[in-house]
């Protein structure tokens, strides 16, 4: 057992390493692309909607200087397409055909799939566990608006890809991560200890503030973002599995937390084997969303398993003298 979570360990670790994930790229610097932009940054030249654009794109914040960008992309890969070239990235996403205003539309699909999911799960999980006998049930219900809170967020990070909407999407993100690293945290305590709950919340709050004020005040470093989910998410894979397999001879349905713990992880494979969107909708990022929305079932079943559980030992425990 150690020596599988030592592999899965060093598996992230590598992870870490080849995910570099960068704002510049190829598409946006090539002079094809400059010229493009340079001619139709004057007088906001629009080869579609020329001088004005219609009210399905300015209600999502697109303005002339982002219009120029979206042309000039297209005509960029349409030139390469052409010519046999291999297709470029532009500030560091490939090219998309947007849907409406929507610039990722399978992204925003798979980010409400999500969403629904939780919400179905949480239904699923309230109408079978008593909110009244199971100490963890404030636990998971704060779980489920975090979660709420983070696909919403990557909906709109995905709909409009603008600075303040790409910081709400990379925080709410961490703070699913974080939050499930303390909802473990709490299963392995248990909330009988009110003092270790407390101190452990705190500290998670401190973290997750200081994380956010240096990214949104100080400095928004990638690559220090990078590390700092990478980091949580590691102590997160490792610290559920640990628990898994600590209690699946007396609990054998911690088999659905593994699955969603170890689903994860191999989803991100996608990220590492990225390419060019099919069907200029679908790429890597929107296939990960869409593979981690069925976890969402998993994960529910597994926690209405595990309230049942618990509350079947404390009803034992009131029974025995």
């Amino acid at each position: 057992m150690s020596s599988f979570l030592m592999y899965l360990q060093s598996s992230i670790f590598l992870i870490a390493l080849l995910w570099n994930p960068v704002k510049g790229s190829r598409g946006d610097t090539c002079k094809q692309f400059l010229i493009c932009m340079r001619q139709c940054s004057k007088g906001c030249s629009l080869d579609e909607y020329p001088g004005k654009l219609p009210i399905y794109l300015t209600v999502f914040w697109w303005d002339c200087t982002d219009e120029c960008k979206y042309q000039c992309m297209h005509n960029v890969t349409a030139s390469d397409l052409r010519n046999n070239k291999r297709i470029k990235q532009f500030y560091g996403k490939w090219p998309f055909i947007r849907f409406l205003g929507i610039q990722e539309p399978a992204s925003v699909l798979f980010s409400i799939f999500n969403g629904i999911g939780h919400i179905l799960g949480w239904r699923m999980f309230r109408s079978i566990v008593p909110n009244t006998d199971y100490n963890m049930y404030s636990v998971w219900k704060v779980n489920l608006v975090v979660c709420i809170n983070g696909w919403f967020w990557s909906t709109v990070f995905h709909t409009r890809d603008l600075n303040w909407t790409e910081k709400m999407d990379y925080f709410c993100a961490t703070s699913m991560v974080m939050y499930s690293l303390f909802a473990c945290l709490m299963r392995f305590i248990g909330l009988e200890n009110k003092r270790s709950c407390f101190i452990v919340g705190l500290s998670f709050c401190c973290l997750f503030c200081y994380h956010v004020f240096y990214l949104a005040f100080v400095r928004f470093d990638y690559g220090y973002n990078m590390k700092f989910n990478v980091t949580i998410g590691i102590t997160n894979l490792c610290s559920w599995l640990s628990w898994c397999l600590t209690h699946y001879q007396q609990q054998p349905y911690v088999w659905k937390c593994a699955v969603v713990t170890v689903g994860v992880f191999l989803l991100l494979g996608l990220e590492l084997g990225d390419f060019p969107p099919i069907l200029w909708t679908f790429d890597a990022h929107s296939l990960w969303h869409l593979g981690t929305a069925p976890l969402c079932y998993f994960w529910y079943s597994f926690l209405v398993d595990d309230a049942k559980y618990q509350l079947s030992m404390k009803r034992k425990t009131k029974k025995s003298p």
